[in-house]
């Protein structure tokens, strides 16, 4: 195989490698943990303070195939049959796998504002990242009618060695484990409150502070840029029912290590839970992620592996949807809550799908 018809096939693959069905937010992240809602969405949030340490898993994956088409009519090949193409078909998956501690530290003043209580919180995360994307296949279908088998089979041979290659060496570019600190979270809250209800207004703003490194996929930060993510939460607790909401939308800037912007994109997350007794709840939670605008790119990448992560996100929107069971328990009167949840993603476009677990303890003092 010549040399120009080396680098055409390290290029295409590397164009390929991820496929349509990756994610389309910058290196699969996503400033919001979907699934951190849980029973402490229903907890009254009175005055004082109150201190809560989510342990947060994630495990996803995403399975591509993906197609180029190599011209066999002109040079290297020359095949003497006008028209005649090679299709290569690159099957590849990527595992992506999320260990995070998630400290939070909230307060709730007596300061009344348009009728609500004034407070804020603060998160610093703690988290471990790891991403392996690998190849598990590569094939090569020859369309040059009148050609014989055995030179058909052999061109077939040299398209499919410089693909695999190509697309192994991209692979394990985009392979790699990280821990750190996540990015700085900080929000006033505004609390509206009756009998029954509790109604929160949250303006977050994410700071890019956590440790980041633009040549890897897998980063406790998202990336250099901010998060502004206003939400609206609501509770009801009723007789022997707690129903507890967030609704939550990001809007993100550019990353400006890499050019890149993730879209903007909406949270969703929710627990309906039944009293057993004074200390036990159980029911369901689930949430919904669904990104409204589109990934864009101000400048292309000069490192050819960054630049095929990227490219395959380019343009898309993703969603997933998860449900799962929940369990509470509280404490005395209120003395602290610990619950959790295990939620199974369906649903999944443009995104990887899987499953989280979460544990979270929340105590007032």
């Amino acid at each position: 195989m010549g040399l120009s018809t080396k680098k055409k096939i390290v290029l295409a693959a590397a164009a390929t490698l991820l496929g349509s069905a990756a994610t389309a937010s910058e290196d699969y992240d996503l400033r919001y943990a979907p699934g951190i809602g849980g029973a402490d969405m229903s907890a009254p949030f009175e005055g004082g303070w109150v201190f809560q340490a989510p342990v947060y898993v994630y495990s996803g994956n995403v399975r591509t195939s993906s197609e180029t088409v190599t011209h066999l009519d002109g040079a290297p090949f020359n095949v003497p049959i006008p028209g005649a193409t090679a299709t290569t078909t690159i099957a590849a998956n990527t595992q992506m796998n999320v260990r995070g501690l998630l400290p939070r530290l909230s307060y709730m003043s007596g300061t009344t504002f348009l009728g609500a209580t004034l407070g804020g919180t603060v998160l610093v995360p703690v988290i471990t990242k790891k991403n392996v994307a690998s190849v598990t296949g590569v094939s090569t279908t020859i369309d040059a009618p009148g050609l014989p088998a055995a030179n058909a089979a052999a061109i077939a041979g040299l398209i499919d060695a410089g693909a695999g290659a190509a697309a192994g060496a991209v692979a394990a570019g985009n392979t790699n484990t990280s821990f750190g600190t996540g990015d700085l979270e900080f929000s006033p809250i505004l609390r509206w409150s009756t009998d029954a209800t509790q109604t929160l207004f949250v303006a977050t703003v994410v700071a890019p502070t956590g440790d980041y490194n633009s040549h890897h996929a897998a980063n406790p930060s998202a990336g250099r840029f901010w998060t502004f993510r206003p939400a609206v939460q609501f509770s009801y607790i009723g007789d022997g029912w707690d129903f507890g909401s967030r609704v939550a939308y990001s809007f993100n800037t550019v990353n400006t290590q890499t050019k890149y912007r993730t879209g903007n994109y909406l949270n969703v997350d929710a627990t309906l839970l039944k009293s057993l007794s004074d200390s036990l709840r159980v029911g369901a939670a689930g949430y919904a992620v669904v990104q409204t605008t589109a990934d864009t790119r101000r400048v292309d990448p000069t490192d050819p592996v960054t630049e095929a992560r990227q490219d395959v996100t380019l343009g898309q929107k993703g969603h997933v949807y998860g449900l799962g069971p929940e369990l509470a328990y509280i404490h005395g009167a209120g003395d602290y809550l610990v619950d959790g949840r295990i939620i199974k993603e369906f649903g999944a476009a443009d995104r990887p799908e899987g499953f989280t677990a979460v544990v979270t303890l929340s105590r007032p003092f």
